[in-house]
């Protein structure tokens, strides 16, 4: 989570932006509230606070455009493009929220979408619970012929107990 919001190298998909601007937007509202309480009830602690939130939140914002146009394969510099006004904004919402990245690796790194192995984990995780490295596991037809079904057809039962 901390490479998502505070690194600029790399490459995130659009989901990991969505989120990166949810974790923001977060940010930007508690600062908001902050900086009202403090200019409300004039306190100097509220409205240090609300600076202290504001900064990191606009470092959090850059570095996850950045990450997003490493993906599409462009420079991190498009990022000026938002000063541009209503054109730039619009311009980098559907360029960045709505359009996916470039598939297989490029000069930012390897493909956000395809760089989890799953099949690494699973094995991790069945050593991790005793299972022997050379067990393989059971096929799927016989699993499926040990599950009980009422319905002479065999179709499966959701939500209720067999």
């Amino acid at each position: 989570m901390l490479r998502l919001m505070f690194s600029f190298s790399g490459r995130i998909g659009r989901a990991q932006y969505w989120l990166g601007c949810a974790i923001q937007l977060a940010f930007l509202a508690f600062g908001y509230i902050c900086l009202l309480y403090g200019e409300e009830y004039q306190n100097i602690l509220a409205l240090a606070a609300s600076l202290l939130i504001f900064l990191p939140s606009i470092w959090v914002g850059l570095s996850i455009m950045a990450k997003r146009y490493h993906d599409r394969g462009k420079s991190a510099w498009r990022i000026l493009i938002c000063l541009i006004p209503i054109i730039g904004g619009i311009w980098q919402l559907i360029e960045l929220g709505c359009l996916g990245g470039i598939e297989g690796s490029n000069d930012y790194g390897p493909d956000p979408a395809h760089s989890v192995n799953i099949a690494d984990d699973i094995d991790a995780l069945r050593r991790q619970a005793g299972h022997k490295a050379g067990t393989v596991a059971r096929p799927v037809a016989a699993v499926k012929a040990e599950m009980r079904s009422p319905y002479a057809d065999g179709r499966p039962v959701f939500g209720k107990r067999v």
